[in-house]
């Protein structure tokens, strides 16, 4: 099974390890990833863990359950290598939410904790304007796609 989080590797390559506990994420790249595959798997428990501080875990748990995971694509990180402390990823997450697709851009920031990366916060999104070529990569104007 390929997995979910667009790598083109398999689960068990990939972020499978991390979200059965056999190792943990190198990279924040990494723990986005597997991040994102915990959400399309509704992996509660993963999710959690690898937020600090924890968000109210009936709202992970919801938006989990409630929207498909249908593709990641990571727009672009700053540091948060194996050596790094801490790190920020740049997102597209693409889902369906009551018959609706949808994009979620996020700029997040991760921190290694206790040896562990975990996600810290979201930072500010980055502005578009609406006549500005969309950030998901369709090749439309952003008003005519994720902003419509």
């Amino acid at each position: 099974m390929r997995c979910p989080c667009g790598s083109n590797r398999t689960y068990d390559d990939c972020c499978g390890p991390y979200l059965e506990g056999r190792s943990d994420p190198p990279t924040a790249e990494a723990l986005m990833r597997s991040r994102y595959t915990a959400y399309s798997q509704a992996a509660i428990d993963y999710l959690l863990a690898t937020h600090d501080p924890p968000p109210p875990p009936e709202e992970v748990k919801a938006w989990a359950e409630r929207a498909e995971f249908l593709s990641l694509q990571i727009v672009g990180t700053r540091a948060g290598g194996a050596l790094d402390d801490e790190g920020e990823v740049e997102f597209l997450a693409r889902y369906r939410e009551a018959g609706v697709e949808r994009v979620h851009h996020e700029r997040s920031q991760f921190q290694r904790r206790q040896g562990r990366w975990c996600y810290v916060e979201r930072l500010a999104s980055p502005k578009v304007g609406r006549n500005d070529p969309c950030p998901c990569g369709s090749g439309k104007k952003y008003k005519k796609c994720c902003a419509a």
